[in-house]
């Protein structure tokens, strides 16, 4: 005899073994039944609620003749987040390392169109993790930015340099208001100060919320905004991703020209730029997410392995002589390199 859940079979019986065996592997019982049950009333709403959201925002990989259609006939340009975007969100943030893949894929992009990275982080520190000097680079949310490394140009904006001491002050502020609650860290990004809370116990966000509105509350020419698990303080100056891309496309010499801009990024801050694009009909945002948002965003992607795909399929357009710049052969600090 076989004894199971609930369950008492004689083997004599005229069914084959192996048969009942299969049937006990798939055939769930009543508690499985339940559980699963439950999970599905919890997931289908959702799952319907993201089918609704992406009808609005479809996934551009499934729609890119579409892409291809607006871009026609336009010099392209890119611009990319890094964090959630070209890379996963990881706990450490000092461990979001640029897989070689993608640093690969991201090289052949900055070969056939401009290409350039916005990030929260600082501008120095991104480069670390991407190492490409073909690219540019707008570190501290757009408010430090450089040229390519090694082109004809030597071009850098700060528009908060001024601040520089100040936030030096506030990041040692933060550090003294928030090095109590375990699992927070404070990241250094130059202009901007980062509290990153994503390792810390989910009863710890208000008071990691107050101790750093008491530090802002201190200081008039600085405000924070939330990101994901991360607080982020920043001098009060009229700039955002939004500002740093239109300011590169001058810095490209493009500003005048009639260009199709993509940028591809997954968080609050990117849609800035969604906005700036949709605003001046510059071109397209495209949201890197698995759940329902609120963006600006033309189309999306689900996440960071979606994205390489993406800058793939990029990248074999710019290759083809249906990318603009083949024309032109390039533009301030960047000239294409034709595979």
């Amino acid at each position: 005899a076989f004894y199971g859940s609930r369950l008492l079979l004689n083997w004599n019986m005229s069914i084959d073994k192996q048969e009942m065996l299969s049937r006990l592997s798939i055939e769930p019982n009543e508690e499985q039944r339940r559980r699963e049950s439950a999970e599905a009333s919890v997931i289908e709403p959702f799952a319907q609620a993201y089918e609704g959201w992406e009808a609005k925002h479809p996934n551009v990989l499934e729609n890119f003749e579409q892409l291809e259609s607006l871009a026609k006939g336009k010099l392209v340009t890119v611009f990319l987040d890094y964090d959630g975007t070209l890379t996963p969100i990881v706990n450490n943030p000092d461990l979001a390392y640029l897989s070689e893949a993608t640093r690969d894929v991201v090289r052949r992009l900055a070969h056939v169109f401009p290409t350039a990275i916005i990030s929260g982080r600082g501008r120095k520190k991104v480069e670390e993790f991407v190492q490409l000097t073909e690219l540019y680079y707008a570190g501290s949310h757009g408010m430090d930015i450089a040229a390519p490394k090694g082109s004809d140009v030597s071009l850098e904006f700060r528009p908060a340099e001024k601040y520089e001491a100040l936030m030096q002050m506030v990041k040692r502020r933060l550090e003294d208001a928030t090095g109590h609650i375990q699992g927070s860290s404070i990241e250094d990004n130059t202009y901007c100060i980062s509290v990153h809370f994503r390792n810390c116990h989910p009863d710890s966000f208000e008071e990691i919320m107050k101790s750093v509105e008491r530090v802002v509350d201190q200081e008039p020419q600085i405000f924070f905004t939330r990101g994901r698990k991360v607080l982020e303080v920043r001098p009060r100056i009229d700039w955002n991703k939004g500002s740093a891309l239109v300011h590169l496309l001058s810095m490209l010499g493009i500003a005048d020209e009639d260009v199709f801009c993509i940028y591809i990024g997954d968080d609050r801050t990117d849609e800035d730029a969604f906005q700036v694009l949709s605003d001046r009909r510059l071109g397209a945002g495209i949201l890197v997410s698995n759940k329902v948002k609120q963006t600006k965003g033309i189309w999306s992607v689900r996440n960071t392995d979606e994205v390489r795909k993406l800058l793939e399929r990029l990248a074999n357009y710019g290759n083809s002589e249906r990318n603009l710049w083949h024309t032109k052969s390039g533009c301030k600090g960047w000239k294409i390199i034709r595979d």
